[in-house]
């Protein structure tokens, strides 16, 4: 195989599998990892992949639409985020409690709804939750922020850094969302980066509570954040449809719309 077509074949094979490591791309292709190396540093001065430690990790976005920023996800819905944030911190927080509480734009409100708890332990990955729950750090409460990668257009940290972070602790209650929720994929969000890390937070957590606006259900992203089977409590609003309702409630999961 020429150097160019070993090129197209292994972003087609990073693309198909999302990542891969250095030792599964250099038997599949029959090269040294050196060979290997040299293509990937290739790849990614073309902005196709991102190296990570022993492998590398696709970087584009397939099936549902680019990532949005953060500031349009805070503007989009904010009176049914507001409404979801605040029920979940009213229904599933008790005091002293160990909480995990992603970035997403739903979840993070939910600080604003914290202050009457005491003795919380609070674990989260991005920058908009911390500095929300900032105020309410005392001899009260405390907040654990990992390291690792900062991802500027969502705002959190990821990386394998982060990932071993969340795999340290055991959390009582995790807050998570996403982006775009069917039936098939589950639910997904456009970054692989960031879906790594939601997984590390789910096998931390004892519970885990989904927050979805229903305008996202029906949309399809590149990496799956999670199954229902993954989550015990799904929390949305009346737009979701009826059939989609039942089929989540006929799984076995706890379903409350606001």
């Amino acid at each position: 195989m020429l150097p160019l077509q070993r090129k197209k074949a292994l972003l087609a094979f990073i693309s198909e599998h999302g990542a891969a490591t250095m030792k599964e791309l250099s038997n599949h292709f029959g090269v040294s990892e050196m060979t290997i190396r040299r293509d990937l540093n290739v790849l990614e001065k073309e902005k196709h992949v991102l190296r990570s430690h022993g492998g590398v990790i696709f970087r584009d976005y397939f099936g549902g639409g680019e990532e949005p920023d953060l500031a349009s996800k805070q503007a989009s819905n904010q009176d049914v985020k507001d409404h979801l944030a605040a029920y979940a911190a009213e229904r599933f927080v008790r005091d002293g409690d160990v909480l995990i509480l992603e970035n997403g734009t739903t979840v993070s409100r939910m600080v604003q709804h914290l202050g009457g708890y005491d003795q919380l332990t609070l674990l989260t990955n991005g920058m908009e939750t911390l500095n929300r729950f900032r105020p309410l750090v005392s001899e009260r409460n405390s907040i654990i922020c990992c390291g690792g990668m900062l991802r500027d257009v969502s705002g959190t940290f990821v990386g394998p850094v982060a990932e071993e972070f969340f795999g340290r602790y055991h959390a009582d209650t995790l807050f998570l969302s996403a982006l775009g929720y069917v039936v098939k994929e589950g639910f997904t969000d456009p970054n692989l980066l960031d879906t790594q890390v939601k997984k590390a937070m789910i096998r931390s957590a004892k519970k885990v509570v989904m927050l979805l606006d229903s305008s996202k259900m029906g949309k399809r992203f590149f990496s799956t954040v999670a199954q229902l089977t993954d989550i015990d409590v799904f929390i949305t609003d009346q737009g979701i449809r009826a059939e989609d309702k039942t089929f989540i409630e006929d799984s076995g999961i706890e379903v409350h719309i606001i």
